[in-house]
């Protein structure tokens, strides 16, 4: 069995207001992933948008390839990649120049995307985005497999094409999705299927759903699986409650403006967080020992699995690195290890 504690997603966004730059906020980044490493986890994620107002980050291969220049061991994965919005041989060769750089520690999560403006903005039919996913998929794995190969699909046609240099270690794809429709797909096409803020009862079924989809198709195994999650840890959960709610409201308040239509030629974002008896049920938050308590049913399910990860979110929109630093470390120190014993069963 394979546990391993990541922490992300980390999406460069800056709430209106903040007197931060996006070069503070990709350096503290930076520094927070250098950290994430010396303190003994397991892995660092990013996060895809396009055309945000808060400048939501929307180029990951990038940073990626950042992260991969200053760690050694920890693995980095998209949680994901917008499919739909690029071009497969391109995506196949960043993929690849990255995992060399990092030497076989990149991990390929890929979503079908939904905000329709961003549909609007590429010019793609949000009706072709499944097929889309599907043949871009094909391709990533002939790209990176295959010497040449010829591929003809709706969306993306190649004769004789060569994609080089392959990446030192194949990257495994997970497929993000929430419906049923979607972790069906994920079990099909993917090594893995990802899931977000779902409770574990949820998570459970999902992950059962995408195992008996892979079965179906064919595939030996279970499927790879990664639930991510939003935590923070702290010893004054009272002092720190107003800098997490005003961040994490942010993050999924962007969510909900986007759904309402804002954000868009003509109507400025509208950020409309949860309210706090809702924010808290979806933030595993407080002490150690809370923040145990909430995770530990996570850490079994997907230690259950021969390889699991689970994902924390420590950083939010327009939090400084230090309050994310401490409690990426408080996190390593007194949650982690708890974390690994209820994966281990």
């Amino acid at each position: 069995m394979s546990f391993r504690l990541g922490i992300g997603l980390f999406t460069g966004q800056i709430p209106p207001g903040s007197d931060r730059s996006f070069h503070d906020e990709y350096r503290d980044s930076i520094e927070l992933v250098k950290l994430v490493e010396e303190v003994g986890l397991d892995a660092a994620w990013v996060s895809e948008h396009h055309f945000a107002e808060d400048g939501y980050l929307p180029s990951l291969l990038p940073m990626m390839a950042a992260y991969a220049a200053v760690t050694e061991n920890i693995e980095l994965g998209t949680g994901v990649v917008l499919a739909p919005f690029h071009d497969p041989i391109r995506l196949a060769e960043d993929f690849a120049v990255v995992d060399q750089i990092s030497g076989g520690r990149v991990i390929c999560g890929l979503g079908i995307g939904w905000r329709e403006e961003e549909f609007r903005e590429f010019g793609i039919d949000t009706k072709s985005r499944v097929r889309r996913l599907k043949e871009i998929v094909d391709v990533l794995r002939l790209s990176w497999n295959e010497g040449r190969f010829d591929y003809d699909g709706k969306y993306y046609s190649y004769t004789g094409v060569a994609v080089t240099p392959k990446p030192a270690r194949v990257p495994p794809i997970y497929v993000g999705g929430f419906v049923d429709d979607a972790i069906r797909r994920a079990g099909r096409i993917g090594d893995g299927y990802i899931s977000s803020r779902v409770p574990p009862e949820r998570a459970r079924e999902a992950f059962e759903i995408a195992t008996q989809e892979r079965a179906a198709a064919g595939h030996q195994g279970p499927p790879m699986v990664a639930l991510l999650h939003n935590a923070f840890v702290t010893t004054d959960p009272e002092r720190d409650w107003p800098a997490v709610r005003a961040g994490a409201g942010h993050q999924l308040g962007t969510y909900t403006g986007w759904r309402a239509g804002t954000d868009v030629p003509g109507r400025k974002l509208e950020v409309m967080p949860p309210d706090d008896e809702s924010l808290r049920d979806m933030t595993a938050y407080g002490t150690p020992d809370q923040v145990i308590e909430v995770l530990g049913p996570m850490a079994e399910l997907l230690g259950s699995y021969p390889d699991g990860h689970l994902i924390v979110r420590l950083h939010y929109p327009g939090m400084t690195a230090e309050p994310a630093a401490a409690a990426i470390k408080l996190f390593a120190d007194e949650v982690a290890p708890a974390l690994r014993k209820y994966a281990s069963g």
